[in-house]
């Protein structure tokens, strides 16, 4: 549907100013409405009220707009609903056989108190000009006079005083517009909030009725409104509102609702999408369309969730409605706040990870996938449930290769990388007489780390039976968290399979891969001479006999070596020095008891 065939150039239309306008008005239109809605439909606002001023009341077509300002009808009609929604504008209309009539009331801003501490307006203007500006605006228009803080209202009312006196009035004398009273709020649909679903959880102990007014409504349907939150998201923020006195203040509101939101979604602060609804069919179009309609619509429904929902909501609904616990909450907050990453991403992760891990949400297996998942600078809900769907078909696959394999013969492989890792890694009871030669033996061992899947190679060290699950998983994990060359992986797993016993061991993985990437190791053949290397190296210092070491082993400093022989060449010297020593320290004894210098002795 066009919402453009709702307004026609031959339309006709008459003006009118319900309330005076001032010069003050015309300051709160300029600097706080317009950078809500834009130059387009403030224009539009004062051409309506210069001619409204006038006192000739002659209909006119929107022709006459569309000439005074040059914009296209259609531009017309976005520009008057944008001051209708704003609250600038009421509009009224009369369908007759040939033509359609409007009644155009250019109504008053709110004063600027009002204007500031209503949460849509505050927000949408907070959003728009930034931080310094708003502050600058709300200084210069709110002023700071006396608080009535601490004070009770004791002014009469009108039926306190008066009382009425019984007089026939005619009835044609008594004309009613239907606009009594200036505008105090911001137009809006308070009935879309369920307060009957506010109210299931919170006990008339805990939250009575009468705290809940009708002021009390409007503000919360508004946070609800702004901030995205459900009923069941505003029974927390009104109990955290709840002051000592039972009293529900709006600021309290507004301020837990703001820091739940940052909690819960996002720092940024919410920005308003501009939505075209047509008030007879209710129909809603958007700018931008959230899903395909090519799609499943059950997928459909479930992205829209992603999209729309907090990382709380998405946690409490996967744990069936239960409150989730403080080290999954501050998980999502984590993701989404010290990582940055987008809030849908989040919600599909979660989702991911508590079905396919039996409801488990393991930190650190949660933050390896998220890690790829930012990498790969995924940013919208379809886009992290297609990156999930991809990993569940690869395991599949995996899974259907090891399954299908377990009947193959892979005994010479067997036999080739277990003489690799006597060989390479200096493991005697694996050496093999058929496989001395190690040119041969290279020309033999490299190609199977070149060309198979390292899930194929862990079904090659077993000789073609099923790995552990648990082996599967290692090297599932390794793999996803760690963006290095296949074939040096295989050698990895290799060279560990063969030093840990058969127990792979992801901590174990880990250390050997860090190393490796420090030394750029990029092929099967340079991680398989860095292994023997380091075998090598490893072997000659377990084995040097004590005192003999004359060279120095493998990333061992100059220094300690120095240190060590001196120390070695102190103890071999000590006893012969301590024995001429003493000898020595005698004779001069004997010398001096006889009173005799050196060379009177009698030879």
């Amino acid at each position: 549907m066009n919402l453009y065939k709702e307004l026609q150039p031959v339309d006709r239309l008459s003006i009118r100013v319900p309330f005076p306008l001032s010069s003050y008005d015309r300051k709160l239109i300029t600097l706080l409405y317009q950078p809500l809605i834009g130059a387009e439909p403030i224009s539009l606002y004062f051409l309506l009220w210069a001619e409204g001023e006038n006192v000739d009341d002659s209909a006119m077509s929107h022709y006459h707009l569309m000439n005074a300002l040059d914009m296209p009808i259609g531009k017309i009609f976005e520009s008057r609903i944008a001051l209708e929604a704003i609250g600038l504008l009421r509009t009224w209309r009369k369908d007759q056989q040939e033509m359609r009539c409007f009644i155009y009331d250019a109504m008053p801003p709110l004063d600027a108190a009002t204007f500031f501490d209503d949460p849509l307006l505050s927000m949408f203007l907070f959003s728009k000009i930034g931080e310094s500006a708003y502050r600058n605006l709300r200084q210069r228009f709110v002023s700071k006079g006396l608080s009535n803080y601490g004070y009770q209202e004791v002014s009469r009312t009108f039926t306190d005083v008066y009382r009425p006196v019984q007089h026939n009035l005619p009835s044609d004398e008594i004309q009613l517009t239907g606009l009594q009273e200036k505008p105090k709020e911001l137009p809006f649909n308070y009935e879309d909030f369920d307060f009957n679903l506010l109210r299931t959880s919170l006990s008339e102990q805990l939250v009575p009725s009468s705290i809940l007014t009708a002021e009390v409504k409007a503000t919360i349907a508004k946070l609800a409104f702004l901030y995205h939150l459900t009923p069941f998201d505003m029974q927390k923020i009104v109990l955290l509102a709840l002051d000592d006195q039972m009293i529900l203040s709006d600021l309290r509101l507004k301020k837990e609702a703001a820091d739940y939101y940052k909690l819960t979604v996002s720092k940024e602060p919410p920005a308003m999408q501009t939505v075209m609804k047509n008030p007879q069919k209710q129909e809603v179009f958007t700018q931008t369309a959230m899903v395909d309609e090519d799609i499943d619509p059950m997928e459909a429904e479930l992205i829209r969730w992603f999209e729309s929902s907090s990382p709380i909501d998405v946690l409490t609904a996967v744990a069936g409605g239960k409150e989730p616990f403080p080290n999954d909450r501050q998980l999502v907050e984590d993701l989404v706040m010290q990582y940055g990453m987008p809030t849908p991403v989040v919600n599909v992760l979660i989702h991911y990870v508590f079905l396919r891990n039996n409801g488990k949400l393991n930190r650190k297996y949660i933050e390896t996938i998220a890690s790829h998942w930012r990498n790969t600078g995924v940013k919208t809900a379809r886009e992290a449930m297609k990156l999930a769907r991809e990993f569940e078909e690869n395991n599949v696959t995996d899974s259907k290769t090891v399954a299908t394999k377990e009947t193959k013969d892979y005994s010479k492989e067997y036999k080739i990388l277990k003489a690799g890792a006597g060989v390479f890694y200096q493991l005697p009871q694996f050496v093999d007489s058929d496989y001395s030669n190690m040119e041969q033996l290279n020309k033999e061992l490299i190609p199977i780390f070149n060309s198979v899947k390292s899930i194929d190679l862990l079904t090659m060290l077993v000789k073609g039976k099923t790995p552990f699950e648990k082996d599967v998983k290692v090297v599932q994990d390794f793999t996803t968290k760690y963006d290095i060359p296949t074939p040096v992986v295989n050698v990895l797993i290799h060279y560990a399979y063969y030093l840990s016993n058969a127990n792979l061991n992801s901590a174990f993985l880990q250390a050997i891969a860090s190393s490796w990437q420090k030394n750029n190791i990029q092929t099967a053949e340079q991680a398989l001479n860095f292994a023997k290397e380091y075998q090598v190296q490893k072997s000659r210092k377990q084995y040097m006999p004590k005192g003999k070491q004359t060279t120095k082993t493998q990333n061992v400093p100059d220094w300690y070596y120095e240190n060590k022989l001196k120390q070695q060449k102190k103890k071999d010297e000590k006893p012969s020095e301590e024995k001429q020593t003493d000898y020595e320290k005698k004779r001069q004894e004997i010398l001096k008891k006889l009173g005799m210098n050196e060379g009177e002795v009698d030879s």
